[in-house]
């Protein structure tokens, strides 16, 4: 009987937690009556009310601040914006709810040439399992344009090496000298891009009413904040001095510079919360809210109109994700089916943070398998997929705690760290020492958080 619990999701535990809102927990209860598989349940009564409550704290703090209308960004808020439309619906809540199709790549390409030198700040980034390839690609070079770059500052190791964190410091630094010197065209490479997407981007964002003289903010799932800063950036050469509010699941830290930037989070702040954060996974969050579509990576004009155009490489996740939505919808017509004075229940306990805590921190093998194969990127672009908890040896794994970690990032190591989307479904999936790993990897990441903490300001 022990077996056959495992390698089932622990649906029992979730509806229990989910109890503690009547409102959240009728409408879960409901659905269940017409579900079977195991992963659709689980989506009704984790997935979807955690995403409810969130999305209800936006509208109440949107109203608070007099916002007349939330852009829910693509393609993580595209199913916040579905419980929203529904919501201001059953709710007779006067926000004007809208998509906006942008994605990180689609906006720093034409924010490049307005930062200076210090694009290469947001280029060099480091990431999980990094090479000199995505870097330059962040960047729209050609893999032509690659080659030249690196027999220009003489980089002579394989353009899709895994770099550490030190190594891509070091390599940014070796960049900047070279450029200062003017022995590469890097610069030039990426002002001249960057030049030539401002306009059908600029005019996209003028077309969906961004620089309209209406209160507003853009919504989103979170993590750093960089998407509203090059947003503000790229508005501020239209309408200078203009200020932009998000709002957000969590956010780890700010952008450096945040001028006329006003962030407001639901579950963690950059400033404490450190315990919450060490319980989460932005990866596995990423994977399990987005829109079944390919990623935009840029504009352009036809007939008058501006329009997205979007990668040629297809969401893997798109199948799961039309499920996913599908569900969502379902949530959301029996939510809005029960009497509406019971929806003040809606924001009144933190049922989101135990949901997500609980499988994202302590997953069984049921839920660490099913949602560890799903695919994911890291970086800018979809063309580094990977199952978000990826397969590590047990020495990889042990790699990734405090000292061991450390003695890599400083290069008093020469190993290369291999990093996972979502460790602790990396961990149970190993099936070796999973407690203890467990145990290392939170207190890894409670470190790593305790001392973004103590940095913000």
């Amino acid at each position: 009987m022990k077996h056959q619990a495992m390698i089932q999701p622990r649906m029992e535990t979730y509806r229990t937690l989910l109890k503690q809102n009547t409102f959240l927990s009728g409408a879960a209860e409901e659905c269940l009556k017409q579900l079977c598989a195991p992963e659709d349940q689980i989506y009704v009564t984790l997935w979807a009310p955690a995403l409810v409550q969130y999305v209800a704290w936006v509208l109440e703090e949107a109203q608070k601040n007099r916002q007349k209308r939330l852009y829910f960004l693509a393609r993580d808020a595209y199913p916040m914006y579905l419980v929203a439309k529904k919501m201001v619906e059953y709710l007779h809540i006067s926000i004007e709810i809208c998509y906006l199709r942008v994605s990180r790549y689609a906006l720093r390409i034409p924010e490049y040439h307005l930062l200076g030198d210090a694009c290469l700040d947001r280029i060099f980034l480091s990431g999980i399992d990094i090479s000199f390839y995505q870097i330059l690609n962040r960047a729209a070079l050609s893999e032509e344009e690659m080659i030249a770059v690196c027999r220009e500052i003489n980089y002579q190791r394989p353009l899709h090496a895994t770099l550490n964190r030190k190594e891509i410091f070091n390599l940014r630094e070796r960049v900047k000298k070279c450029c200062a010197e003017g022995t590469t065209h890097l610069l030039e490479r990426i002002y001249e891009k960057s030049d030539a997407a401002y306009e059908t981007t600029i005019g996209y964002l003028r077309q969906e009413g961004l620089l309209d003289n209406v209160r507003y903010a853009i919504v989103d799932s979170g993590w750093v904040g960089t998407i509203q800063k090059s947003m503000q950036t790229l508005l501020a050469q239209e309408k200078p001095g203009i200020t932009l509010t998000g709002y957000y699941f969590g956010l780890y830290e700010y952008p450096v510079n945040r001028n006329n930037c006003r962030y407001e989070a639901y579950y963690f702040m950059p400033k404490g919360n450190v315990r919450k954060k060490a319980g989460f996974s932005n990866c596995l969050f990423e994977v399990m809210y987005s829109e079944p579509c390919p990623m935009i990576k840029a504009y352009c004009c036809e007939a008058g109109r501006y329009i997205p155009v979007f990668s040629q490489v297809e969401n893997p996740n798109t199948e799961q994700l039309k499920r996913n939505n599908e569900l969502l919808r379902m949530f959301m017509d029996h939510l809005s089916k029960q009497s509406e004075h019971k929806a003040a229940m809606l924001c009144e306990k933190d049922i989101a943070g135990k949901l997500y805590e609980t499988i994202m921190s302590r997953p069984n093998r049921w839920e660490a398998k099913y949602y560890g194969m799903q695919l994911f990127s890291d970086d800018l672009s979809d063309e580094h997929m990977r199952c978000i908890a990826n397969r590590l040896t047990q020495r990889e794994i042990k790699d990734l705690r405090i000292f061991s970690k450390l003695c890599i990032m400083l290069g008093l190591s020469k190993k290369v760290i291999h990093e996972s989307g979502w460790i602790e479904g990396t961990i149970v999936n190993a099936g070796k020492h999973i407690s203890s790993n467990l145990r290392s990897a939170r207190m890894a990441k409670y470190v790593t958080h305790l001392r973004q903490s103590l940095k913000a300001k």
